[in-house]
């Protein structure tokens, strides 16, 4: 059957890991641009349509006022053909409707300009007009929107207005329409953005239940009413850590149950190599070995049965403040490591953990101490307060020590340093890994006593 491997023992990947190299596209950022990119475009559209109206309403206004202008000023004119010099003492202002000037003048069917305003060019507007016209033309350099209005004897009064000033208008309108629009704007985009913002936390709430999942911890991820675009996800995400944990389930059923299985027959075939031993009364070298080999898988089956055990530990451990000194003394490390001197120095006397993992924690320590020593070396248990509260464990000792490159496998499961001439199933160091997770501890390798040696140190966190 295939292995399916967590990472190690109280390492969780980081989320930067994860995701780098590549950090990937934002979908709320997307959103937003999207929102803002059809509001600009949509909003300059409007804006166009609007001084499109403008323009043409405005413009059918002062046309209005062209043509009334052109009545005003025959009416005011003397009937019949006039010459320059006819009125001499008439000089009509510039009129102010709707805020443009109008120019007038009077001009004789031969194109002659009888009379004119103040500022008004002296060339015709429409030299041979006869009948009456709105258009806007070209003089003297200027385009010009005018209204002709035939009078007695041909004259003509031609009343216009510069397309200059008109233009001139229609940019304050679209000035004054413009800031107004770009307020809103600016407020449609920060709305868009704080609503996107909330209308996405579901994503992120989900994304922060997922990233709280544990190799340990395969229950379904729930949302509280989740959107409609989010449940099919949920279900699908679900469904995979149900069949993931039913894997893993079966996984650990398997190494229990072959585990439990194994250990009455080692058992009964230790025992046979004993009677075989008395039998022969000799001693024999092959019995000895087979009889350290048996030992060697009764030792690794047990191992398998404590790591089956704390596998599928989910619930917060039952904790409680363990006298340190009593539970070495239960131990007996003194007869567990003959020939090696055990010292203690607990500053902090009492720890909250589960008696029962930490006192098999301190066994394997202690065993991997002593069998990795040195003869007749010195393994030293400590206890310390830390700077930032919580304690630190640590058994040490001064023999050959494990390099430094290797230091970083040593909880992995079946994992031995060659070369030491020891016997081992390279479980112990993981199931102290495993119940420093569970405690939410630290665990971390570094030198022995007098500088050599190994020192394995575990930091639990403050009560």
């Amino acid at each position: 059957m295939k292995r399916f491997r967590w990472p190690a023992a109280g390492h969780r990947p980081d989320t930067a890991e994860a995701t780098s190299p590549r950090r990937g596209w934002s979908l709320r950022r997307r959103l937003l641009l999207a929102v803002m990119g059809t509001s600009v475009g949509l909003w300059l559209t409007s804006l166009a349509i609007v001084v499109g109206v403008a323009w043409f309403a405005t413009s059918d206004v002062f046309d209005d006022a062209l043509e009334e202008g052109s009545r005003l000023v025959l009416q005011l004119a003397p009937q019949g053909e006039a010459a320059a010099g006819a009125f001499p003492g008439l000089r009509p202002g510039r009129g102010d409707a709707l805020r443009l000037r109008m120019y007038y003048q009077l001009v004789a069917p031969d194109g002659r300009v009888l009379l004119r305003g103040e500022d008004t060019p002296a060339t015709a507007f429409r030299p041979r007009a006869q009948h009456e016209e709105t258009a806007t033309v070209r003089v003297e350099g200027e385009f010009w929107r005018v209204h002709v209005r035939p009078g007695p004897g041909g004259v003509t009064a031609q009343v216009a207005q510069p397309m200059e000033e008109r233009l001139e208008l229609l940019e304050e309108m679209a000035e004054n329409l413009a800031w107004p629009a770009l307020a809103l704007l600016a407020l449609l985009g920060l709305l868009s953005w704080l609503l996107i913002r909330r209308l996405l936390r579901p994503l992120e709430d989900t994304a922060l239940r997922i990233d709280a999942k544990s190799p340990h911890d395969l229950t379904p991820v729930q949302a509280p009413d989740p959107p409609r675009e989010l449940q099919p996800i949920l279900a699908a995400l679900n469904a995979l850590l149900a069949r993931l944990a039913a894997a893993l389930d079966g996984e650990r059923r398997f190494t229990a149950d072959a585990a439990h299985e194994l250990r009455t027959p080692l058992a009964a075939l230790r025992m046979r190599v004993q009677l075989i031993e008395r039998e022969l009364k000799l001693p024999d070298t092959h019995l000895r070995q087979l009889r350290a080999d048996l030992d060697r898988c009764t030792a690794l089956v047990e191992g398998l049965l404590a790591l089956a055990r704390l596998e599928p530990q989910v619930e917060p451990l039952a904790r409680e403040a363990v006298d340190l000194e009593a539970l070495l003394d239960g131990l007996d490390l003194q007869a567990q490591a003959p020939g090696v001197q055990v010292e203690r120095d607990l500053v902090v006397p009492r720890l909250r953990a589960a008696p029962a993992l930490l006192a098999s924690a301190l066994r394997n320590l202690v065993d991997n101490a002593v069998r990795y020593g040195r003869e007749g070396g010195r393994v030293r248990i400590e206890s310390a307060r830390l700077p930032q509260g919580g304690t630190r464990l640590a058994v040490r000792d001064d023999g050959t020590g494990v390099p430094t490159a290797q230091r970083a496998r040593l909880g992995e499961r079946f994992f031995r340093v060659l070369g030491t001439g020891q016997t081992g199933n390279g479980l112990g160091l993981s199931i102290v890994a495993r119940i420093a997770a569970l405690h939410g501890a630290s665990l971390r390798f570094e030198d022995g006593l007098d500088g050599r040696g190994l020192s394995v140190v575990l930091d639990f966190p403050p009560d």
